[in-house]
């Protein structure tokens, strides 16, 4: 009887390694898939860089023109303080549409992470009550 349960507890201890093992495995599998759709995605995110450099340099030509427009007082300086007024604001439209583009990736990666850790534990507290019918009946233990 002693030879039994000692075989039952090694049966169980195994079958728990082995479980954790592949819980270790596929945990990883799924950190590593989400660092390179992070590396991907920051790639991507890099790409705006010079994007957003080009368009600090035509908020720097815009403020210029309108600074020499300012000390001008020609008859048309109205008009072309109207339509750079007009070019400022769709300059400051497009560097908050493009701080929002660079910002994307990473709530992508935070959101994808969240949904597949959120969808592994759903998947192991489905399969946990099977494990509890593989446990061995307390008579059986006493035989």
């Amino acid at each position: 009887m002693t030879k039994t349960v000692f075989d039952l507890i090694k049966a169980l201890l195994n079958a728990t390694l082995l479980l954790l093992a592949l819980c270790l495995f596929l945990g990883w599998q799924l950190f590593a898939s989400a660092h390179d759709v992070a590396d991907r995605l920051g790639e991507i995110g890099t790409r705006f860089v010079p994007v957003q450099t080009q368009l600090q340099r035509m908020n720097e030509e815009i403020s210029a023109l309108n600074l020499a427009l300012s000390q001008s007082d020609t008859p048309d300086s109205t008009e072309m303080r109207l339509r750079l007024a007009r070019l400022e604001e769709q300059l400051t439209g497009l560097k908050e549409e493009t701080k929002s583009i660079s910002e994307l990736p990473a709530q992508v990666v935070t959101a994808a992470v969240k949904t597949t850790a959120q969808a592994f534990s759903n998947q192991i507290a489905a399969h946990l009550p099977q494990l509890e019918s593989c446990r061995p009946s307390s008579a059986a233990l006493l035989h």
